[in-house]
């Protein structure tokens, strides 16, 4: 039975509150950025709130970081949940990686061998069309950015950016 999105935010809220409450004070006080949790403490409290983990990592990490930020006011906290001693069944040799485990979570061992300066990368942008006013949001998935081609009126061209997304991204290069 999968658990609904509240649920999980709750779940994850109880187990940090039970297991971390004081990890994360600390780690708030220290100005730090991450908070990394026992894969085997998370399942050894809830096996279904750990096999989410598993097979849907993005959503979990995310639920996760919520539960924190419903422990807090918004503005104090904004912490990233990291996992470690994951299974064996999630290790896995670089060069065995394939595109099946693109969305999965794995742990490698490696050496990181060079990585870029962190910089600003944009996952979506808004237009307007100037004819029409319409509103366009395109997700930047390449590192070129992309405008629509054209808008549902019918105009083609150049189209007025309204606002963008952004996150911080790196490139790493692992051996």
């Amino acid at each position: 039975m999968a658990l609904d999105v509240q649920e999980q935010i709750e779940q994850f809220q109880e187990f940090l509150q039970n297991n971390y409450e004081n990890k994360i004070q600390e780690i708030l006080t220290e100005g730090k950025k991450s908070l990394i949790v026992d894969f085997k403490l998370l399942s050894s409290f809830d096996i279904e709130l750990s096999e989410f983990l598993l097979d849907d990592p993005e959503n979990a990490i995310k639920a996760a970081e919520l539960s924190i930020t419903h422990m807090f006011t918004p503005e104090e906290v904004s912490l990233k949940v990291r996992f470690e001693n994951l299974p064996e069944s999630q290790r896995i040799s670089i060069k065995d990686i394939r595109i099946f485990h693109l969305t999965k979570i794995l742990a490698v061992d490696g050496i990181i061998t060079q990585t870029s300066d962190v910089r600003p990368q944009v996952v979506s942008a808004m237009f307007e069309c100037p004819s029409c006013g319409t509103h366009m949001t395109m997700l930047q998935l390449d590192s070129k950015f992309k405008e629509p081609s054209r808008c549902s009126c019918g105009r083609r061209g150049k189209f007025r950016v309204l606002s963008k997304d952004l996150v911080d991204a790196q490139r790493i290069i692992v051996e």
